[in-house]
């Protein structure tokens, strides 16, 4: 079994950088932390934003828990790292229109 440690090695790469969406938005993740539950666990993306900095939970469900298992599917890899993508532009479009949406970030440049 892989430790957080690992997981957070495998993700960075495929998640830790500049992501646009179209010409209207550009979020750069710039670290991430990977917290495991049980057979769950969330991934906590570092973000430079239009309007500051901010943290990120991205809860994960059991189906992606085989990411800690020894060498996972480069396929799961993928597939995180883009529904990481999706959930944060997501979580940017509706954090100020939806109260549990904006509970997943906390600003740090306050």
């Amino acid at each position: 079994m892989l430790t957080v440690e690992e997981v957070r090695d495998l993700l960075a790469p495929r998640v830790v950088g500049v992501w646009n969406q179209g010409d209207s938005l550009t979020l750069e993740v710039v670290d991430l932390e990977v917290v495991q539950r049980g057979r769950q666990f969330s991934v906590y993306l570092e973000v430079v934003a239009p309007d500051g900095r901010w943290l990120v939970r991205c809860d994960r469900g059991s189906d992606e828990s085989h990411l800690f298992n020894p060498c996972p599917p480069e396929t799961l890899l993928a597939w995180v790292a883009t529904a990481l993508r999706i959930e944060l532009f997501e979580w940017w479009e509706t954090k100020a229109a939806e109260r549990r949406t904006a509970k997943q970030g906390v600003r740090l440049d306050d």
